[in-house]
């Protein structure tokens, strides 16, 4: 997000997040060393280990001046930790510190239109953020508190002391170590949790309902009606931006489409009700979109006409 600022690519509606969630004293500090990488000649290699030796001289700088350090976590670490693992979310993407308050900070991360990011949490647990996506982590109270917005698939780290639970749009998702995908945008109705492994709690307050996700299984809560469910899946489509691939056996095209309109970042509109029943299998693994086209035309006799930049109107054909 610092990085679309500077850029000029930030959306007005972040403005105020990044104004709240920063510090502005660490904000400050970023900003120089953003005038400062101007000057960056391109092929320049950074000395890792004179960075590492410079913050370290910081670090023990401002401990002589203060009994209070600037913490990842709620939980004090050694310097080698913290270096190591700002040294990581640096060379991973964009990352920045949240003021918790009382000198302790959270690590936050953020994604933008069309980026990807693999984050290495200090729990070692690894998160796999999608695109226009948010995710905090900090761990206070005996408890590693993540929030997100967006999507992310997560392989949450095993500790029965201290669970994962996540915060996203008013949904509570609780886990000691697992993986699973999670998809939270705020812009949607819907908050949705697919399992890979393990077991996952889903709960809403303000509803409130809980229900317990094993592998295959999905939650949903809709913001709309106020309601959490519980299905199985077949396959798990969910997590496809993750893996590159969706699989179906039998499945109904009205339901692949909208999943495969996901994948490949489109709108399908069918031009005949009678289409949605129809039954699809196929595999997609990074092919590219006109080919997926070519394999609709060919099974269903369908006319394709795209409509927009990122949309398509499926005309004519039958079941077969």
């Amino acid at each position: 997000m610092f990085h679309r600022q500077q850029t000029g690519q930030l959306r007005p509606e972040d403005e105020d997040a990044l104004r709240n969630q920063q510090d502005p004293g660490l904000h400050r500090e970023l900003e120089e060393l953003w005038s400062e990488s101007l000057s960056y000649q391109s092929g320049y290699e950074p000395d890792v280990d004179k960075g590492f030796s410079r913050l370290k001289s910081r670090m023990d700088a401002d401990q002589a001046r203060d009994t209070q350090t600037v913490r990842l976590t709620s939980t004090s670490r050694s310097w080698m930790s913290i270096a190591a693992a700002i040294a990581l979310v640096i060379a991973l993407g964009t990352f920045w510190l949240v003021n918790r308050g009382q000198g302790a900070f959270a690590l936050a991360f953020t994604t933008g239109p069309a980026e990807q990011l693999e984050v290495a949490l200090p729990d070692a647990s690894v998160v796999y953020l999608n695109e226009d996506s948010y995710l905090s982590f900090d761990i206070a109270e005996g408890t590693r508190q993540v929030s997100l917005t967006g999507e992310a698939y997560f392989k949450v780290a095993p500790d029965p002391d201290r669970p994962f639970v996540i915060q996203s749009n008013g949904v509570r998702t609780t886990v000691l170590g697992t993986a699973f995908n999670l998809r939270a945008y705020p812009e949607e109705p819907t908050v949705e949790v697919e399992v890979t492994e393990g077991l996952v709690r889903m709960e809403n307050a303000q509803a409130g309902q809980q229900v317990e996700l094993k592998p295959k299984e999905r939650g949903v809560f809709s913001s709309d009606e106020l309601k959490l469910v519980k299905k199985p899946v077949s396959e798990l489509n969910a997590q496809g931006w993750h893996s590159q691939k969706l699989v179906f056996r039998n499945a109904e095209l009205g339901n692949a489409l909208q999943e495969i309109g996901r994948y490949y970042k489109v709108e399908f509109k069918l031009g005949s009700q009678d289409l949605q029943s129809c039954a699809l299998s196929t595999e997609i693994a990074g092919d590219p979109l006109p080919d997926f086209l070519q394999v609709l035309e060919t099974i269903y006799g369908l006319d394709v006409e795209q409509t927009g930049a990122s949309s398509y109107h499926l005309k004519g054909g039958r079941c077969r």
